[in-house]
């Protein structure tokens, strides 16, 4: 959404947590109002787009179901109901609850139909959540099998906007939560790129850095000795972050969220799809080739 050309930060309401929590909470929300993908914080429910609830507060819960906000709610607690759109634990970390909230603004605005012209009311009207999504459709005549991508990422929002921007560019996907559950689908199954999250969060035994050097170690093709692609996806991209990728073996490093044009380009570099300027540039070497064996031989 835009306000007169500029981003408009996504308003957000704190419901519960005591002092302490609720000030750190606060101070991440004013930190992010300079981000590309900003927040605000605001007092009340009805004027929120997210909500970021303590699950554990007496009465939390009950008030989102009373407004009906469960799936644009970040319970933090021992519980979250049904549908939520993300749930965590505590200790409370900011940086998991925001990187839940940037995937799935970034998917509700690629799943948002564009308003026609002049309708200003259907511009500020919430995406519902997509529906579950299916595997790329296959066309007849299809021979080659689609490429296999593996999606590594402890955020299951974030695993479902990388898999509807894959399967829009024909890529079968599996996803997988954290490195043991990713460890056991690369053992039984070729991948041919994997797209591995830094930070796989508490479940998963190592991180996406240590993840990605088992991989590259282990994991080779028969016959090529090959492991699979690696792209590191990361909210933090800076050059220290994507020496550290490099050191761990990885191809490529990209900025979550990634953008759709920059996606296939990463892909198309690394082979994973075709480039269409070198099947042309390579038509044009044949026909030029073949041209030049039909020119008459001068006597």
């Amino acid at each position: 959404m835009s306000e007169g050309g500029a981003a408009r930060a996504h308003r957000v309401m704190l419901l519960g947590f005591g002092e302490f929590e609720r000030q750190a909470l606060a101070s991440y929300l004013r930190l992010a109002g300079s981000r590309a993908l900003a927040y605000k914080q605001v007092d009340s429910i009805a004027d929120a787009d997210f909500v970021i609830a303590d699950a554990d507060h007496p009465g939390a819960i009950d008030s989102v179901l009373a407004a009906d906000r469960v799936v644009d709610t970040v319970f933090i607690g021992a519980q979250a109901p049904d549908g939520a759109l993300a749930w965590a634990m505590r200790p409370i970390d900011p940086l998991q609850v925001f990187r839940d909230l940037d995937a799935t603004v970034t998917l509700r605005q690629a799943s948002r139909p564009a308003p026609a012209a002049g309708d200003a009311a259907s511009a500020s009207t919430p995406a519902s959540v997509p529906a579950p999504l299916e595997p790329p459709m296959r066309r007849a005549g299809d021979v080659a099998q689609a490429p296999a991508a593996l999606v590594v990422d402890d955020s299951e929002i974030a695993q479902r906007f990388l898999q509807r921007q894959l399967h829009a560019l024909g890529l079968r996907t599996e996803c997988a939560a954290h490195s043991a559950r990713a460890n056991k689908l690369l053992a039984e199954q070729r991948f041919d790129v994997v797209f591995l999250d830094v930070e796989l969060g508490p479940m998963s035994e190592v991180d996406g850095l240590a993840l990605c050097q088992h991989i590259k170690q282990t994991y080779l093709a028969p016959g090529k000795g090959l492991a699979p692609k690696v792209v590191m996806v990361s909210a933090h991209a800076g050059p220290t972050d994507r020496v550290r990728g490099t050191f761990a073996g990885c191809d490529a490093y990209m900025a979550k969220p990634m953008d759709d044009e920059a996606l296939m380009r990463q892909l198309r570099e690394l082979g994973i799809l075709p480039d269409p300027d070198r099947k042309d540039h390579a038509k044009r070497r044949r026909r030029s080739s073949a041209a030049s064996s039909e020119k008459p031989t001068p006597t």
